[in-house]
Parts: structure tokens; C-alpha cells; sequence
């Protein structure tokens, strides 16, 4: 075991002089260096002015921690671990007093300072310097150390700047009639607490501990320190500049955004999105579950990373071009949702398993399932963790054989979900709900619509950047208008924001049409006649509420052909037929095993009402059967005209006694009611308690 070195109170300059055949080396993982002249480095001078001029006898700067790691019989490694901004900031000040002292021709100086403070004269180039500082400042500092200033291209480095700021600040205390050696005593004056810690420490703990009373690190932050913190120094160089630089040229070098990617990357690998508070413990867990290296898990999250660039931010024209169209339609939705899915995707393209063409597809129906819920207005929360489980569960059921995704991405998208808060919005649902609502507040993915219905199958596509979503019955309200429309004004503001009553324009012809007239606005508009979302508006001659109307219903059925419900083969549905018999009632059915659903199939016959006071329930959902035209009284009896479908309300649950309570009337155990098709309970089925387990007195509310 490594002997345990005290903490220790000591001047910097005593400290640096006492360290000779030691480097001070910032660690990859650490943040980069963020002192600026008008703030910390600012400070520091400030305090630095106060010891000089004596209103301090000294001043405590800070503490120092680092991970004390010998070489050899003369060399240590001193990995610093807290203090790295305002040791980087000190050995600044040092070069900075000892250009002073060359322009002031002083060699024996410059001389002692650097073999005192700067470097390790009797150690090799490698350990030559004292401080070795983070990788993205190396270059300009040493650019300073080596005085080649004229080679320095990086003048937006803090280190640059902050070396400028330091060197104005101290040729103004010489020309106060201070020395470089009183600056360098008063320097000696500000004294740190040094923490030395041993490889036997938990470096790791440490630095968690450490930054979480200070400046708080984001997740991606703690992410490449667990990663590369135990590893040698040269070793995380490496892996730095090979695997950690490429993520972040890949994503961002915005420590929030790579905290994004890494949530996404762990939705992928535990099929579960971790809350944003949790992203680094649930990093750990699963590096430590998963048992590989840390360069097998710095390679597998730059293919993720290359993935997600690719899906989110490189140039469309380095991708196929058969994905090229479903990839810029899903950047304009902006959503992170499938960030998971896609990803998965995205390298099954890569590696082979699926086409080009396949994945467009896939695409294709994501971005259709969330425009039609974004604009039916539905909550996203909903759907916020749904996508690390459908990759999961499509990857399962694939198992290796991808020759049906398609139909597979389809069934646990969009039909597993009919029924839940995630489902995708019919062509019936579209129409209903759209028809009357306020579609300008929803105007971010409704210009996203209307760009498509004007680019589609256009010969001559236009510019349409200096568009927007405007009015054409005024926002205003004139009294021209209600006149002209003779309304009142709760029908005006009730047509107002509809669908129908919008369309693009450029702002300041907007501006010019303001409330005027409607002669008026149709003249304004012919500068868009170009545009066909523009075409019928501008042959009539009168705006109208009908007019509304009659343009509303046609963007609508736009809307659905741009937009498809997905056409899914039910082959691939997994259920099990079923029948009911019970007095005068008589069904024949489908239980899907996906999702517990009971489709019931035309013909099916509805029992006698027992006691319809006892049961409002069932009586509500059979006279929505009736007022939907599923349901019909023939021949004196009622029965399903056409097929329905009864969905559980409840997860790892049936809809077999919600259907079985409609179809025989009162409070049925579906388990019980049911039959197989070989006569049998469907309690008795094997098959289905294994999925469910026994459920015949836990069904869902009945």
C-alpha cells in the first residue's frame, strides 16, 4: 500500500521550488481552462495587488488536489484534480514576469525563475516543463513557453488573452515602482492547501465530491472523467484525442449538448431513457454491468455519435439519397424523442441488415406518427419514454431476421399503441379533431405541413424562407369585416384560428393587408400567387365562413395524404380467436396477444339489458356503439354491423371483460366468459396466463 502524504500549507513559489523532478499535468477529462481576464483572473490579480502593497500579510488561495503517481526514481506525475484553473492562471503569471525580466536584460533572473519554478532541469523533454496543461490549451501554451508568439493563431484562447491581460497588469505595478522580485514574493504570499492522494484513494469519489459543491458539472463532464480518470496519462491522451475529440466533433463540444447524446446513448443500451438528473449514475451502472474496457465503450459511443450526426446534422448531400428526403423532413419536426430508435436504425443501414430504402421507410412512418399527434395538439409527455422500449421490442422480435421490419416497426409504432395516450391519430381522429381547433397555435408544425403541400409534386419549387403562417379574416376583428360576414363576434373568433382561415404570406404583405377589405387582401396575395396553397383562395370573390369551412375539410384530407396512416400487414398480430356465448348473447372475436385488444367481429350479437340502472357504464359504451354506427338493432336484435375493437385501459392487462360486460350486459369476467375455439375458458389457456398470468380476478375494471 502506498504511503498516505498529509495535506500541506505552503506558499505556490515554496511549493513549485520543492517539486523539483515533479509535473503538474491537467487531466483530458478535466474541463477546459475558463478563467477570463474580467472576472477570475481579475480577482486573483486583485488579491496578488492587495499582499504586495501589504493591506494582507498573506491570502488564501485555494486548495490543491492531485493524484501523486511516481515515474521512476526521479520523476513524479502530479494529476491535478481540483485546482487546475488557478495553477494554469499562476504559471501564466510566472511566464508573464519572466518576459518583464528579459526585456529588462535581467538573465540571471530569468535564469532562477525557470529552474526554480518553470521547469525540471535535470529531467528529459517530456518532463521537462512543470505544468503540462489540458490538451485544447497545449498548443498556445506552449506557444508562450517557447516564446513563438508570432505562430500563435488561436487569440480567442483564454490562455492568450489572459497572458496579455496579466503582463498589461503587471508593467502597470512596475511602473508603480514595484519589482519582478516583490511581485514574485507577494506571489509567494498567496498560499495554497496542497491534498496529495495515492492510487490506493478513490480519485473518482474525490472528484465527485469536490465538484459537487462547486461549479456543477454536467453529466457528459463526469462521463469522460469516469471514463478516462484511471487510466495513465498517456493512455487518456490517446483515448482523448482518438474516441473523446471525434464525439465531440460529432455532437458538440457544448458539454449540455453531449449530456443530450449521452441520455439518448443510454436509452439505447438499457431500452430505458434515464431522467436528466440521473444520466451519469445510470452511465456508471451500466459501464459496470456491461464489463468492457474503456476503449470498447469509447468505440461503441462514437459509432453512436457518427449515427446520431448523421441523423441530425450532416450535410444531406454526403447521405444516400434515397434516406436524403426522409432525413430533412425529420429534422424540421426537431425532435429528440427518437433519437434512441433512430440511432439503432441508423447502424442496422450501416452494417448491412437493412436497405436504404428500408430505413427511409422506417423514417417515413416516425415522422408520420408524430406530426399527426403534434398537430391533433397531443401531449408529448406521453411518448417522452416510449422509443428506447418500440426499439426494444422490435429488435427482439426481429431476432436477427429483418426481412418483415417494416411491418414490425409498424405493429409496436402504431398498433400496439391504439387504444393508449401514445397512439397515433386516425384519419377519422385527424378530421374530428382538427376540424375546429386553433391550428395557429400550433403554427411551428403546421408551416412544417404547409411547406409540404407546397413542394409536393411542384415542377418549380420555391423559396419559401421569407414566409409565414398569416390570417386571412384579420386577427383584429374590424367591424367591416363582421359586417361584411354578418356574424357576431363569437362566430368570428371561433373561425378565426381554424385551419382553413390560414395560409402563407410574406410579413410585410401581411402588414399591408392588415384589416383591410378582402378585395383588398386578395390583391396583396396574387404576390404569392405562385404559390398553389394560394391558387383556390385567390379565385374567389368573397371570404366567407364557409369558405372556411370548405378549405378547412380540403387541408385536411391533405394533411392525411401527406401524411398516411401506415398501411400494416395484421398478419404479423399474434392473436388468438375467441367466442362468447351467453343467453341471447353471441360473439365471435380476435385477443390480440400484442396488446390485450378484443376485436369483435360483424355479426356479433348484444345480450339482453339485465338491469340497465345497475350498469351505466356498459350502457354509455353501448349507446357510443350505436351513435358511431358500429352497433344496430336488425331483426329485433342488437348487433355489430361492423368490426370493433375494445382496448384495455390498463398496461399488461385484457380488454376481455370490458368487451364480455358489453356484449352480455352487467359485470362479466372476460377470463371466465370467453371461450378458445376449442370450447375452453380462456382462463384454462396456457398460452395466455403465461403472458398475463392469472388474471381471472384481476382483469381490468369490469
Amino acid at each position: 500500500m502506498a504511503d498516505h502524504q498529509p495535506p500541506i500549507r505552503t506558499g505556490l513559489l515554496d511549493f513549485f521550488r520543492k517539486s523539483q523532478g515533479c509535473q503538474f499535468v491537467i487531466p483530458v477529462y478535466q474541463r477546459n481552462y475558463t478563467w477570463t481576464s474580467g472576472k477570475e483572473v481579475a480577482q486573483y490579480l486583485e488579491d496578488l495587488t492587495s499582499v504586495l502593497k501589504g493591506e494582507f500579510s498573506n491570502h488564501f488561495l485555494g486548495i490543491l488536489i492531485y493524484l501523486d503517481t511516481p515515474i521512476d526514481s526521479f520523476t513524479r506525475e502530479y494529476s491535478v484534480i481540483d485546482g487546475q484553473q488557478r495553477l494554469t492562471t499562476t504559471f501564466i503569471i510566472l511566464y508573464a514576469i519572466k518576459a518583464l525580466l528579459k526585456e529588462k536584460g535581467d538573465d540571471t533572473a530569468v535564469s532562477n525563475l525557470e529552474g526554480q519554478y518553470l521547469t525540471n532541469p535535470y529531467s528529459d523533454d517530456k518532463m521537462k516543463y512543470k505544468l503540462k496543461p489540458l490538451v485544447a490549451d497545449d498548443e498556445v501554451y506552449q506557444q508562450i513557453v517557447e516564446e513563438k508568439f508570432d505562430e500563435i493563431k488561436s487569440t480567442e484562447s483564454n490562455v492568450y488573452k489572459n497572458y496579455l491581460y496579466v503582463i498589461d497588469k503587471l508593467r502597470v505595478l512596475i511602473g508603480q515602482g514595484y519589482s519582478a522580485n516583490d511581485i514574485l514574493m507577494a506571489l509567494n504570499m498567496l498560499y495554497v492547501v496542497c491534498v496529495p492522494i495515492s492510487e490506493d484513494d478513490n480519485a473518482q469519489k474525490i472528484f465527485e465530491s469536490i465538484n459537487a459543491t462547486g461549479v456543477k458539472l454536467t453529466a457528459s463532464d463526469l462521463i469522460r472523467n469516469f471514463i478516462l480518470m484511471d487510466l495513465q496519462s498517456d493512455v487518456q491522451e490517446k483515448y482523448y484525442k482518438d474516441y473523446w475529440k471525434k464525439i465531440e466533433e460529432y455532437i458538440s463540444g457544448d458539454s449540455k449538448k453531449l449530456e443530450l447524446f449521452f441520455r439518448m446513448y443510454l436509452a439505447v443500451k438499457t431500452k430505458s431513457l434515464p431522467n436528466k438528473t440521473a444520466i451519469y449514475r445510470n452511465f456508471v451502472l451500466w459501464v459496470k454491468s456491461s464489463h468492457q474496457s474503456a476503449e470498447e465503450i469509447l468505440k461503441d459511443t462514437v459509432k453512436y455519435a457518427e449515427a446520431y450526426y448523421s441523423i441530425y446534422k450532416r450535410d444531406l448531400l454526403e447521405l444516400d439519397s434515397a434516406i436524403r428526403d426522409s432525413i430533412k423532413e425529420f429534422r424540421r419536426i426537431l425532435s429528440d424523442m427518437p433519437a434512441p430508435a433512430l440511432m439503432e436504425f441508423y447502424l442496422m443501414y450501416k452494417s448491412g441488415n437493412i436497405s436504404e430504402t428500408t430505413l427511409s421507410k422506417i423514417i417515413d412512418m416516425i415522422d408520420c406518427y408524430l406530426v399527426r399527434r403534434y398537430l391533433c395538439n397531443l401531449d408529448t409527455s406521453s411518448i417522452t419514454r416510449m422509443f428506447p422500449t418500440f426499439i426494444r421490442d422490435v429488435l427482439a422480435e426481429c431476432d436477427g431476421d429483418y426481412s418483415k421490419i417494416i411491418d414490425i416497426v409498424g405493429k409496436n409504432l402504431i398498433l400496439k399503441n391504439v387504444g393508449n395516450l401514445m397512439y397515433m391519430p386516425t384519419d377519422v381522429q385527424m378530421r374530428d379533431t382538427i376540424e375546429t381547433a386553433n391550428m395557429y397555435a400550433l403554427r411551428v408544425i403546421l408551416r412544417i405541413f404547409f411547406d409540404k403541400l407546397e413542394m409536393n409534386n411542384n415542377p418549380a419549387p420555391v423559396d419559401l424562407s421569407t414566409l409565414s403562417v398569416e390570417h386571412i379574416m384579420p386577427q383584429s376583428m374590424p367591424n367591416s369585416w363582421l359586417k361584411e360576414l354578418d356574424i357576431d363576434e363569437e362566430t368570428y373568433q371561433f373561425n378565426l384560428n381554424r385551419l382553413g382561415n390560414l395560409t402563407l404570406a410574406a410579413k410585410p404583405d401581411n402588414s399591408a393587408m392588415g384589416d383591410k377589405p378582402w378585395e383588398y387582401k386578395n390583391k396583396i396575395l396574387k404576390s404569392t400567387s405562385h404559390l398553389k396553397i394560394n391558387e383556390e383562395i385567390l379565385q374567389v370573390d368573397k371570404w366567407t365562413i364557409d369558405r372556411i369551412n370548405e378549405r378547412t375539410t380540403a387541408l385536411i384530407e391533405k394533411m392525411i395524404e401527406l401524411y398516411p396512416y401506415p398501411s400494416i400487414n395484421e398478419d404479423i398480430i399474434k392473436k388468438e380467436e375467441i367466442h362468447l356465448e351467453y343467453k341471447d348473447a353471441m360473439a365471435i372475436g380476435y385477443l390480440s396477444l400484442e396488446d390485450g385488444s378484443v376485436e369483435v367481429e360483424a355479426g356479433s350479437v348484444l345480450g339482453t339489458r339485465e338491469d340497465a340502472a345497475s350498469f351505466p357504464t356498459v350502457e354509455d359504451i353501448r349507446q357510443e356503439l350505436i351513435d358511431d354506427g358500429y352497433v344496430a338493432e336488425l331483426d329485433g336484435k342488437l348487433q355489430f354491423v361492423k368490426p370493433y375493437v375494445f382496448y384495455s385501459s390498463f398496461k399488461n392487462s385484457t380488454a376481455l371483460s370490458t368487451s364480455a360486460s358489453v356484449i352480455a350486459h352487467g359485470s362479466k369476467n372476460g377470463w371466465l366468459y370467453w371461450k378458445d375455439k376449442d370450447g375452453n375458458p380462456i382462463k384454462d389457456n396456457v398460452t395466455l396466463q403465461a403472458k398475463y398470468g392469472d388474471q381471472t380476478d384481476n382483469d381490468e375494471a369490469q
